[in-house]
């Protein structure tokens, strides 16, 4: 992931352009596309810093994808299967 000085866009490994600031749905929405499936609640209980310029709640998305990729790193791996 890098951020573009002259956008302050976030570009991800797939190729495309997120947004710098987002809501909880759609920073679930990312985070289950790129890492693990997640909901808006769960994220909610994340320690992610929430601005509300309008009421509404918007999320830093370099942040939030940041702690959803030390979570998944994280995280024991086990084998399955027998």
């Amino acid at each position: 992931m890098t951020t573009s000085a002259k956008t302050k866009h976030v570009f991800c490994e797939c190729g495309g352009v997120l947004p710098t600031y987002a809501d909880r749905a759609t920073v679930a929405d990312l985070v289950t596309r790129l890492y693990f499936p997640v909901t808006a609640r769960t994220i909610r209980t994340w320690p992610l810093v929430a601005r509300h310029p309008n009421k509404k709640a918007v999320l830093n998305v370099r942040e939030a994808l940041e702690y959803a990729a030390q979570k998944l790193a994280n995280s024991p791996g086990m084998k399955q299967g027998g």
